[in-house]
């Protein structure tokens, strides 16, 4: 099965979710990630050793991004990148602007933007990513479990490889080199769709590490 019908995605299902219901469900529930973050940031004793880490942040939006793309399979690809990149922007504006009004206006917001921007460059990305792999096989397919897996194994990678000293929670940074390999492996499918997965992760881990040392050094107060 090819990755593409003309322009939309292929996939064997009779009847793809509404393009306003998958728009809406992208926000919203982007928006509810974003807070939930914001949340056990501000509310749960020792939250910050791992839920403000910057790679567990951006491994959880992007399996948000990646899953309104499965359930937008059937779409043309642009809507799916859109859905994905919703899910981004609705998650920025709930932790970020949230915790900013909670804290009366104590957060910078040079970070939050920088992770923002990646945020849409990686969300549309894994949008499209859900929706191959729901509706393709052979190597889209198992490119598309790859970068599900790299968004935690590069950022675990980083960690791992640029830092001098592990953080204060380094299980933390192991469980995302783990859940990175692990991700392609747990999703639907055959042998050989798991083994090009991990021939791709393998390509794509290296990347992402170079791509979060560069957002983190962009991101860093000057």
């Amino acid at each position: 099965m090819e990755a593409f019908a003309g322009s939309k995605i292929h996939v064997p299902v009779a009847r793809p979710v509404p393009v306003w219901a998958l728009l809406v469900l992208s926000l919203t529930g982007g928006l509810i990630l974003g807070v939930a973050t914001m949340s056990a940031r501000l509310l749960l004793p020792g939250a910050p050793g791992w839920i403000a880490n910057p790679g567990t942040v951006c491994a959880v939006w992007a399996a948000a991004a990646f899953a309104v793309g499965a359930v937008g399979c059937g779409h043309r690809w642009w809507t799916c990148a859109l859905a994905g990149g919703l899910t981004q922007a609705g998650a920025v504006a709930g932790c970020h602007v949230g915790a900013a009004i909670l804290l009366c206006g104590g957060q910078v917001l040079h970070a939050p933007l920088v992770w923002g921007a990646v945020g849409l460059v990686h969300g549309p990305l894994l949008g499209v990513a859900g929706a191959w792999w729901c509706g393709s096989s052979g190597w889209w397919r198992a490119g598309a479990g790859a970068l599900l897996g790299a968004a935690p194994g590069a950022a675990g990678a980083f960690e791992l490889l640029h830092r001098a000293d592990l953080p204060s929670a380094p299980g933390t940074v192991w469980a995302q080199v783990l859940l990175g390999l692990a991700a392609p492996l747990l999703l639907p499918g055959g042998r050989a769709d798991r083994l090009r997965s991990l021939a791709v992760l393998a390509a794509l881990v290296p990347l992402g590490a170079g791509l979060h040392l560069l957002a983190g050094a962009v991101a860093a107060p000057v």
